[in-house]
């Protein structure tokens, strides 16, 4: 879903935006987009990485928040030393499913075999 930011400008702001967006043959809303998009990209890596320090975020919202590639992610998660900060309570939780999850399912039936 498209989400819309609305800013107001002086006149003479608007008219400089609209012969730069004119001259490169776009409306003056795609220009503002794509100047405000230029500007925050390098802005969100530093934010991905801050919060996932700070424990607010794990690593699949890190990725998300970063803009990065898959690929490209995993190298900026090396090249930082980057470390998921997991909350006690969801290391416990994670803990009892894996201590309650019943394995039977899944192994071979010895009793029943010829």
């Amino acid at each position: 879903m498209m989400e819309q930011i609305n800013f107001r400008l002086l006149k003479d702001e608007k008219e400089i935006l609209t012969t730069i967006a004119r001259s490169r043959g776009i409306s003056v809303a795609e220009f503002a987009k794509k100047a405000v998009l230029k500007e925050i990209t390098p802005l969100r890596s530093d934010l991905a990485f801050r919060l996932l320090k700070e424990g607010k975020i794990g690593f699949k919202r890190a990725w998300k928040i970063s803009g990065l590639t898959y690929h490209e992610f995993l190298i900026e998660w090396s090249n930082r030393g980057a470390e998921e900060k997991i909350s006690q309570n969801s290391e416990e939780k994670g803990f009892n499913n894996a201590l309650s999850f019943d394995l039977k399912p899944f192994f071979k039936d010895t009793e029943n075999q010829e």
